[in-house]
């Protein structure tokens, strides 16, 4: 009977998986979906950064930006000036899936265009810092792959009551990606909370969706988790600046999956001193040494 007892405590007295919400279970689905989605990240080809100037365009070595190998060696120019760019195309494209052209100017502040040959897609990309050309090619091989991204328990203890402080004047801070540019970004207030009786604080982004955005580092960086921190979108705070804390929601940037990508790295505000164990771990056991630090 006490064996019975002792093996019931040890497969449950300190279980937190005993009731994984549905919830939760979905939001595991739809990350892994959104990778393979056309805006996701698997058919990522490449990413080329850009400034005024003329910049050839072929899968010829010789080129400034070197298009995958199925491509022409030579295919084109780029004529950047400031916020106007202009496409030279020694073939037809298609322009946002639409009307065959082989030249286009516009203002890539303004309009967003993309265009197009067989699989591939390419489009002026800003994000975190960087301007380029951003490729995707929609047979690229990683598509055919069933990804195994591995996750902590999902652990109840994650879900962290908080309090959301709001700046008179929101904050403009200067914040840093893996390539080590830079960027600003608008913080609104700072997350209050407590872990282990301890207190802490992340600063928060706004997301074009209204929610927050946070990318912090942890303990577990390097190791268990990505070297260049996590991402986590919360919801907003409610009036009386109550707000959710779930890090069983914390996922890899897009750099664990491409080189081709932009990610923020955490500010030295959103680095915890402590393990998150919860979240997304390193894709395929891939280890980084903390590139934050």
């Amino acid at each position: 009977m006490k064996l019975q007892i002792l093996i019931f405590i040890v497969l449950f007295g300190c279980n937190n998986n005993l009731s994984i919400p549905f919830e939760y279970k979905e939001w595991k689905i739809k990350r892994k979906s959104a990778l393979y989605a056309e805006d996701g990240y698997l058919n990522l080809a490449g990413l080329y950064p850009i400034e005024n100037g003329i910049y050839t365009i072929g899968s010829g070595d010789y080129n400034d930006i070197r298009f995958p190998d199925d491509f022409p060696d030579d295919f084109g120019k780029a004529d950047i000036q400031d916020s106007i760019i202009s496409f030279y195309f020694n073939d037809h494209v298609l322009l946002n899936d639409t009307l065959k052209v082989k030249y286009f100017k516009y203002n890539y502040f303004k309009h967003k265009n993309n265009f197009t040959l067989g699989s591939f897609l390419w489009y002026v990309h800003m994000d975190s810092g960087v301007k380029g050309i951003r490729v995707r090619n929609f047979k690229n091989p990683l598509l055919d792959e069933d990804l195994n991204i591995n996750f902590f328990s999902y652990d109840s203890h994650m879900i962290i009551k908080a309090k959301f402080e709001k700046f008179s004047e929101p904050l403009v801070k200067n914040l840093k990606n893996i390539q080590g540019g830079s960027f600003n970004d608008v913080i609104p207030g700072i997350i209050h909370f407590t872990f282990n009786n301890n207190d802490y604080s992340l600063l928060p982004t706004i997301a074009p969706s209204g929610r927050f955005f946070i990318v912090f580092g942890d303990q577990t960086n390097g190791n268990e988790s990505y070297g260049g921190g996590r991402f986590l979108y919360i919801n907003p705070p409610q009036k009386n600046g109550d707000i959710i804390i779930d890090f069983n929601k914390a996922y890899n940037p897009p750099c664990v999956f491409s080189t081709f990508t932009t990610c923020p790295i955490p500010s030295k505000e959103n680095i915890l001193p402590f393990k998150v164990n919860a979240g997304e771990k390193n894709y395929n056991g891939i280890l980084f040494s903390s590139v934050y630090q």
